[in-house]
């Protein structure tokens, strides 16, 4: 009589996913479905339970995930996938309640070889984690695989969870609240909800912000499909329309256009919030409004070199006016420019220390090519002469 939960102890030290289908009582969930994820504290292994067309996640330990496996999952579903580097077997329910050992076949080596010699890097969020938002969202297929139309979209988010892991490692709290200004299709927003609340089982609270309803309904219907319920978007003109006044910990932007990265920063700095991650994107403001008049004229004769001159110059003043507020400021290398040419992250953290020698070059810049910088106006409307 093959009893599964034995068979999943014997698999555990590989284990790639295990899938309980096909439920054998009117009172078992759908369908069950369990992955190993690398956590703060090592090792876990999540269990997404369906239900009412919704997904619900636990992380637990092994020896949890054992007892869960043979007190509440064995004989209750007709049929069980188990999937380990050392094979991938296929198990059904027989009508005298044990289980038969349909089908089995030998995992399949990593492509390129042994992995010692040929080792991929390691994502935060790997292809094959049951992240079941990003098939919604056409990153991922059904069966968690990377579209290769999205593999540049996939590594850009990616690199986003890197860099605020890096930054967050040491954060303490049980809690965070996050913005996301310019969200879109949100790929990264729902990813920083799986990182912050699947991942590290923290209560994160997050809001994505953009202009197109028909987005804001499509996003909220997913939140909603996976019962991410503190996860919500909301139409929003950033440049106008009042925003949240909840306590926010983070602002994140990723390729808000032009301006709206800086409304976003504004906000960040109107609202003392402690962590900012942003990737601009289409610095038009100052390139349609600089004119020649000292030192930087040769930098403005030809249009490829004046727009990525001002691109340039308009996340430096960015940073200036982040550090003259009182923070500490990374300026990053975002994706390799084959993956996107708006490959510039400002990260910053609150650390109350200000610096303003940044700033007054900025200011000087402005007064001699006479260019408008938004956030550089918001912050400082009456040194801009605003």
């Amino acid at each position: 009589m093959a009893r599964v939960y034995q068979e999943l102890e014997q698999a555990l030290p590989g284990l790639s996913k295990a899938v309980y289908s096909q439920p054998a009582d009117s009172l078992a969930a759908p369908k069950v479905a369990v992955r190993p994820v690398s956590v703060k504290g090592g090792l876990q292994y999540q269990i997404e339970t369906f239900r009412d067309n919704k997904a619900y996640h636990r992380n637990v330990a092994a020896e949890e995930l054992l007892l869960i496996a043979e007190k509440e999952l064995e004989g209750r579903y007709r049929q069980v996938l188990l999937v380990s580097s050392r094979e991938s077997a296929q198990y059904v329910l027989r009508q005298r309640g044990d289980y038969k050992k349909s089908s089995s076949s030998p995992s399949l080596p990593r492509p390129g070889g042994l992995e010692s010699h040929n080792k991929a890097k390691e994502y935060i969020l790997r292809e094959g984690e049951n992240i079941p938002a990003l098939v919604d969202l056409g990153i991922f297929t059904q069966d968690f695989k990377i579209v290769r139309s999205r593999y540049d979209k996939y590594k850009q988010i990616n690199r986003f969870i890197e860099l605020v892991d890096q930054e967050l490692k040491d954060y303490q709290g049980k809690e965070i609240s996050i913005l996301d200004f310019g969200c879109g299709k949100s790929y990264l927003t729902f990813l920083l909800y799986y990182y912050f609340a699947v991942k590290r089982g923290m209560e994160a609270r997050i809001i994505g912000y953009d202009l197109k309803a028909e987005v804001v309904e499509n996003c909220n219907r997913i939140a909603e499909k996976y019962g991410y319920d503190r996860l919500r978007f909301e139409k929003a003109d950033v440049s106008r329309d009042l925003l949240s006044n909840e306590h926010i910990d983070m602002v994140v932007t990723l390729h808000a256009c032009d301006t709206a990265t800086d409304f976003a920063l504004n906000y960040a700095l109107s609202h003392g919030v402690k962590y900012i991650f942003s990737v601009p994107c289409c610095q038009h403001e100052i390139n349609g409004s600089i004119h020649k008049g000292g030192e930087l004229d040769i930098l403005l004769q030809h249009g490829i070199i004046r727009e990525r001159i001002c691109a340039l110059l308009t996340d430096s003043i960015r940073g200036a006016v982040l550090q003259s507020r009182g923070y500490d400021l990374d300026v990053i290398e975002f994706i390799d420019f084959e993956h996107s040419p708006k490959n510039i992250m400002l990260r910053a953290r609150y650390s109350g220390k200000c610096l303003r020698k940044s700033l007054k070059q900025a200011l000087e810049l402005r007064e001699k090519y006479g260019f408008s910088q938004k956030l550089l106006e918001l912050q400082y409307p009456e040194e801009c002469g605003k």
